[in-house]
């Protein structure tokens, strides 16, 4: 089997309601969904979806970057997902969110061509996930009017957004952990705005036991003081943006940074850089979340294979496919409503594109 051609098709999705956390607020979603297509009639689907604050990288950038990955890719055997990945990195530095989108739909390639769904080939741990539900930055009332109708849809896992005007947050985190029942697991994510000062007051200033996790309080390059907050709170201490890639996962269990680590597959090169990132974090005994940028039904698929794949896969963080207006050139993946998430056994990643959109 060999590559023929590599299309990437540019899309756009729109948010339910503005979504606001510490660095900006969103309405709209540009994507590119990307299809590989090879000599045997079978095609691989991915979605690149940059998030230019977190990845450097944006969909112009990813156009532009495409012709040379193409370049690197068109001949050579699809299935062969090392080789790939060496070629990309060989061929351009950074541009891990459309390496990542090529990197889906070669695994959607072959988990096909396997006759198999996707989390099979990584380690089939299960075949279904359970994600939490994030919560906007806004007026306190409305967070605890968006978490209060959370706990009613059957959520037992919330992740709700700081870093914005300070009290406020401290004024919004006590009226949520009043609001739900102790069984609600509580994690908050600064998205980098804070000190290890604020950190550390703001955490040491709850005793709730359902508040569990603050996720990446500083900025990914100030990340020498993650062992002083460590040391001065009781939640788990998670990081997002200071780790996209196995050898930065090293570096943070190195320095004992973090008690756990977030894979997204935009920032980790897709399913083969987030293999590398587990499994450095498992061999150190730290736990994962998989989370997303905004990804569509495309990319969601992907990462619910590989957290169902894995059992160090402890949390998932998969809920922007509800968060956006309906997508209904995508189809399939998995199936559910609320917090779970059943993957179908369709080979590759189940996930089905409308005709239209590559025509």
């Amino acid at each position: 089997m060999k590559i023929t051609e590599i299309k990437a098709v540019p899309q756009e999705v729109e948010l339910r309601e503005p979504f606001t956390v510490a660095f900006a607020t969103y309405t709209h979603i540009p994507i590119l969904l990307v299809r590989i297509m090879t000599d045997t009639g079978l095609v691989g689907d991915g979605e690149v979806n940059p998030m230019e604050l977190i990845t450097s990288e944006s969909i112009a950038s990813e156009l532009a970057a495409l012709p040379a990955l193409q370049a690197v890719l068109v001949g050579t055997d699809p299935l062969a997902i090392e080789a790939a990945h060496r070629a990309m990195a060989g061929k351009l530095i950074g541009h891990s969110a459309l390496k990542a989108g090529i990197d889906i739909a070669l695994y959607d390639l072959l988990g096909k061509a396997a006759g198999l769904p996707v989390y099979k080939l990584l380690g089939g741990a299960s075949d279904h996930i359970t994600t939490d539900l994030t919560i906007s930055i806004g007026s306190v009332a409305t967070m605890v009017a968006d978490v209060q109708q959370a706990v009613a849809a059957g959520f037992t896992e919330l992740k709700v957004k700081v870093g914005g005007d300070f009290t406020q947050d401290h004024d919004a985190v006590a009226a949520i952990l009043a609001a739900v029942p102790a069984s609600v697991h509580v994690k908050l994510d600064a998205n980098q705005a804070w000190t290890a000062k604020q950190a550390i007051q703001f955490m040491t200033s709850f005793t709730q036991p359902n508040l569990t996790i603050l996720e990446q309080p500083l900025p990914a390059a100030q990340g020498g003081d993650n062992a002083l907050i460590r040391a001065n709170i009781h939640q788990t201490l998670m990081l997002d943006e200071q780790v996209h890639s196995a050898a930065d996962a090293a570096k943070v269990v190195a320095k004992r940074e973090a008690d756990a680590i977030n894979i997204k597959l935009m920032k980790a090169d897709g399913i083969y850089g987030a293999e590398a990132i587990n499994r450095v974090a498992e061999a150190a005994g730290i736990p994962c979340m998989i989370g997303c940028m905004a990804e569509s039904r495309l990319g969601i698929a992907a990462a619910v294979h590989f957290a169902a794949a894995h059992a160090n896969v402890r949390w998932c963080d998969l809920d922007s496919v509800m968060l956006l207006k309906d997508t209904p050139w995508l189809t399939g993946g998995f199936t559910g409503t609320g917090p779970d998430y059943h993957l179908t056994a369709e080979p590759g990643l189940g996930v089905h594109v409308a005709a239209e959109v590559f025509a």
